[in-house]
């Protein structure tokens, strides 16, 4: 395949993963020796989010959760956009879709885009810049035809494009870089309940934070607005079917985000 033909192939992925996120469609996979490529995947994504035209709101990272990582043989965590058009207010109703996963109960951080102007070298100068915490839900899928994903590759190829976006209040933590805590999914309609940790998100949600901070540095990507960064779920992918309405907690702060199905 030749360097011009390759260039061909990045497009048509990208343009074909974009019209499915627009279209709510599904697309046939995307081959495996093209997922298993770091580089490639990257492209693929990037230039698919491009494509939408949508507005970024802040960040989502995957592969952070321990147990979530080992299953997709993830080396490092991947990350995307947040979009306004998938971003819904606490107690929204969201629509189930073909080859939705589930849901999941992250961390999410309200960042000032000020610290685009700085240079961040420790975890300690996050803080500055943190107005503060929320508990957020993601509905997660995939746009591709697959039973199911062995990969990282086969995720954060269309990361993002798969993801809506549910938080609550943002609350105002003085330990934020030590922050630890319990958290809950609870399914209101057989009331059973998906426990989780904050240190399931490498360690602590903070190191997740760090890590996205100092990649996009490297990368000079910036945003012109205040942001959201969702660092990775603290519980299992938990399933949902039509008519589930779920309550996330993260228990140390008392904070509720409430979503339907």
């Amino acid at each position: 395949m030749t360097y011009e033909l390759s260039i061909n192939k990045i497009n048509t992925f990208s343009e074909n993963l974009a019209n499915a996120r627009k279209q709510n469609l599904i697309i046939e996979p995307i081959p495996n020796n093209i997922c298993k490529n770091s580089k490639l995947v990257k492209k693929i994504r990037s230039l698919a989010e491009k494509k939408l035209k949508w507005q970024p709101y802040g960040f989502k990272i995957g592969a952070t959760n321990k147990k979530i990582s080992k299953v997709l043989k993830a080396k490092e965590p991947f990350y995307s956009y947040l979009f306004k058009e998938t971003l819904f207010k606490n107690h929204s109703k969201l629509k189930l879709t073909k080859n939705t996963l589930g849901i999941e109960l992250e961390i999410a951080y309200k960042i000032s885009r000020k610290i685009f102007k700085q240079k961040i070298k420790n975890k300690s100068q996050l803080k500055q810049f943190i107005f503060g915490l929320a508990p957020a839900i993601e509905l997660v899928g995939f746009r591709q035809n697959l039973r199911n994903i062995k990969y990282a590759g086969q995720a954060a190829i269309d990361f993002g494009l798969n993801i809506s976006f549910v938080k609550s209040k943002i609350y105002k933590e003085k330990n934020i870089l030590n922050f630890s805590s319990k958290t809950e999914l609870v399914n209101l309609n057989t009331k059973k309940i998906y426990n989780g940790h904050s240190n399931q998100v490498m360690n602590n949600p903070i190191n997740s934070l760090f890590w996205l901070i100092k990649k996009l540095q490297k990368q000079n990507i910036s945003l012109s607005e205040d942001f959201w960064v969702s660092t990775g779920t603290t519980t299992p992918i938990i399933p949902v079917k039509k008519g589930d309405h779920f309550i996330g907690k993260i228990n140390k702060i008392g904070k509720k985000v409430y979503v339907k199905f």
